[in-house]
């Protein structure tokens, strides 16, 4: 029997609806294989050997060096807080074992890590609220952004619920095209969706709002949120009267295009305060609210705390949990310390064009 090796790496914070399907997807395919192994070892640069997720999941991992001596066919690195923490040490080591052979795969966090430190490589691929961060700062164009890309060995995609798209495309299928078709079909997946796919523009880049045609107006106010718009400007770009532009926004949001305006504002702002680490001050003029004191109260109003407070609650929910909460027996295992709502995999049809 064939046996491939994966490393799975894990920082403090990761993303738990990754770890959960990079595992059930490697599980499944050695359950149903006759003729192939997918041997997985989750693996940490933490001294810890205890590593807490977000929404409190926590996962036994080995030390990544333990699971570096015997190479590996591929590295998963998962996204999360502590990736970002961990990379400046960890990225000699993913491009070392990448010279030797081995694919890396880079999701989310990690991914959005990778790209910045080639900046001048267009051929990397993150999360679409990492990218929509990026082009806020001016530092990738507004264009379209798929669910994963390759250069070389290394592949970086958007995480999340691709993570299972990409682990079958990229380590699955290259075994047998059959066997990533029939993991597939377990996990209720139509079609594997391949890397051409895009993700979506933003959170707004929904059906509704084609059906009601103010996808003009949103991406106005998308690409102006540092220094926002009138409505009435907005109105004449998306061709609409003011008139006409209120009535379609009450329609389908039941609020005003300057209440929708400014929530999008709120939101963008949110994604910095839990995503970056720029200053309360720079956030709140980057998105058009000036003084910060104006900025917290509004941002107050729509969330229910400050972002100061916000950023207080993360950087303690980031503290990692002691050995002794753990059971024996917990090995590669998540552990739910409180509940966690994975949202269901949805994919797009569309048919992986592969060879076995």
């Amino acid at each position: 029997m064939d046996v491939s090796r994966i490393t799975i790496l894990v920082e403090e914070g990761y993303i738990p609806t990754e770890l959960a399907l990079v595992q059930d997807v490697l599980r499944i395919a050695t359950r149903l294989s006759a003729d192939f192994c997918f041997d997985f070892s989750v693996c940490t640069t933490s001294a810890d050997a205890v590593i807490e997720g977000k929404g409190g999941i926590l996962v036994r991992a080995k030390p990544f060096q333990s699971c570096a001596t015997t190479r590996p066919d591929h590295i998963v690195v998962l996204g999360g807080a502590g990736v970002k923490a961990a990379f400046h040490d960890l990225r000699a080591r993913l491009s070392s074992m990448e010279r030797l052979g081995v694919r890396i795969t880079l999701l989310s966090d990690a991914a959005a890590e990778w790209k910045r430190l080639h900046r001048d490589v267009d051929q990397f691929t993150t999360h679409w609220e990492l990218q929509q961060l990026d082009r806020d700062a001016g530092l990738v164009p507004s264009n379209g952004l798929p669910l994963f890309s390759q250069k070389a060995r290394v592949t970086t995609g958007a995480g999340m619920a691709a993570s299972a798209d990409i682990v079958l495309t990229q380590i699955v299928a290259p075994q047998s095209l059959r066997l990533a078709q029939s993991v597939a079909q377990v996990l209720l997946i139509g079609d594997i969706r391949d890397g051409s796919i895009d993700q979506p523009r933003s959170e707004n880049d929904v059906m509704a709002l084609r059906h009601s045609k103010l996808e003009p107006a949103i991406a106005e106010m998308e690409n102006a949120i540092e220094t926002p718009l009138s409505i009435a400007e907005i109105a004449e770009i998306a061709g609409f009267s003011v008139r006409q532009m209120e009535r379609k926004f009450k329609a389908s949001f039941g609020q005003s295009p300057a209440a929708f305006y400014r929530s999008l504002r709120l939101r963008r702002a949110k994604t910095m305060v839990e995503q970056t680490i720029l200053p309360i001050s720079e956030i709140s003029i980057a998105t058009g609210f000036g003084s910060v004191s104006h900025f917290s109260k509004k941002y107050t109003l729509e969330f229910g705390v400050s972002p100061s407070k916000r950023r207080s609650q993360l950087s303690t929910n980031l503290h990692p949990t002691p050995l002794s909460t753990v059971p024996q027996g917990s090995q590669n295992a998540p552990q739910p310390v409180s509940p966690l709502s994975t949202p269901p995999l949805k994919a797009v049809a569309r048919t992986l064009q592969a060879s076995s």
